[in-house]
Formats: C-alpha cells, structure tokens, sequence
C-alpha cells in the first residue's frame, strides 16, 4: 500500500466504499492509510483532486471549448485547409477572451495528437526542411547547367 501514490490509494477506497452498503469512511481510511475526511469529501463529491483542481483554474479553455476547437481544426483539415498554429491561436483566444501563452498550442497540440487531424500543426520533419534549404536547390541547378553544358559540347565535338 505504501508504493501506491496518494491518489492511487484515494480511487482505491473510493471504489471500495462504492462496493459498500453502507460506507464506512474510518475503517477504509484506515485500511487505505488516508485521512478520513478526505476521504469522505472526495467520496460526497464535495472536494476534488488538486490536479483536476489545478487543471480547472489554471486551463484557459473548458474542455467543451477545446472539443469545440478540435472539431472546428478536424473540420478545416477535411475540407483540405488545414489551419497553422496562429489560426489556432487565434480561434483560442476568441473562445476564452483572453490571451493564451505563446505555448499553450503545442502543449494542446501535444494533449490531443492522437484526435487532431491538421498536418501544419506537426513539426516539419527533417527531409522536408532540407529539401527547401535555398543553398542545396541552388547547387542542384548548377550542376544541372554543368551537365546540359558537356552535353552541349559532346554533341559539338561529334
């Protein structure tokens, strides 16, 4: 029971005081190593983790605003217009009427990669950057010309 974190050990009682006719808030406390009136807040609903606490005063979206926004990038990306990091920025800061941090999108491009569909709000891969590197296209031209040249000479020569 000790390797078990603090809130391991909360969703544990708690489930186990679900099991119960009727809930005995001490001997599971006990049982879980808790305090028993945190366990009796958390179980009556009256008292939520710190982390989803955390999340809800520190989150600059609600979670149906940030469903409203994956779909709303989902759909772009269907129709082929998939939006880059500003218009998402933007569309951010109109749901929650305030400016978010200058990282808050890839953090939330991060959290929902699996649902998001938008290929501009993934890094570039290393292949494509190279390959738009001016320097490398100039050279690719100059030895193109360099060819077309000696060809243009053995033609004259024979």
């Amino acid at each position: 029971m000790d390797k078990l974190t603090k809130e391991a050990r909360i969703e544990l009682a708690l489930s186990d005081l679900r099991k119960q006719s009727i809930p005995s808030y001490t001997s599971t406390a006990e049982r879980f190593l808790l305090n028993r009136t945190t366990l009796t807040r958390r179980f009556k609903g009256s008292q939520q983790s710190f982390q989803v606490a955390r999340e809800e005063t520190h989150q600059c979206l609600t979670l149906a605003q940030e469903e409203a926004l994956i779909s709303f990038i989902n759909r772009l990306t269907e129709r082929s217009l998939p939006p880059t990091s500003q218009i998402v920025k933007n569309v951010a800061e109109e749901l929650c009427n305030k400016p978010i941090g200058k990282n808050w999108v890839s953090y939330f491009t991060e959290r929902y990669k699996d649902r998001l569909h938008g290929c501009y709000l993934r890094t570039i891969d290393s292949k494509r950057a190279r390959a738009e590197y001016v320097p490398l296209i100039q050279k690719f031209y100059d030895q193109v010309s360099l060819y077309i040249l000696l060809y243009l000479l053995y033609l004259n020569h024979y």
